[in-house]
């Protein structure tokens, strides 16, 4: 069994002191504070890692959404478009490969 002593400073935990002094059964109580204390953080950082985990999961259609919306209107100059299947196959597969990597 664990024991925990704790050292109260004047004027900065009067405030923590007054509420010890008020419990009627002070180790019921001030394990319930912990406790509370305790579920509160996990509720807290499982809220947390909930949020991030949506917005993450959300990530690659924003970014697809950013890249349409940044290339929308854009065209090739009549020299450089030399029609369709005309584009560079080592340009493209080395595309490809890092679009892959960042989408998975």
């Amino acid at each position: 069994m664990a024991s925990i002593h704790v050292r109260l400073r004047a004027d900065k935990d009067d405030d923590i002191a007054a509420w010890y002094e008020a419990q009627d059964d002070k180790s019921t109580a001030v394990r319930e504070a912990i406790r509370a204390a305790i579920d509160r953080d996990n509720g807290q950082e499982s809220a947390v890692k909930e949020a991030v985990g949506r917005e993450l999961a959300r990530l690659p259609q924003v970014v697809t959404a950013a890249v349409r919306e940044a290339l929308k209107g854009y065209q090739l100059s009549p020299a450089d478009n030399k029609g369709p299947g005309s584009e560079d196959p080592e340009l493209a597969s080395r595309l490809d490969a890092q679009l892959d990597e960042f989408f998975s």
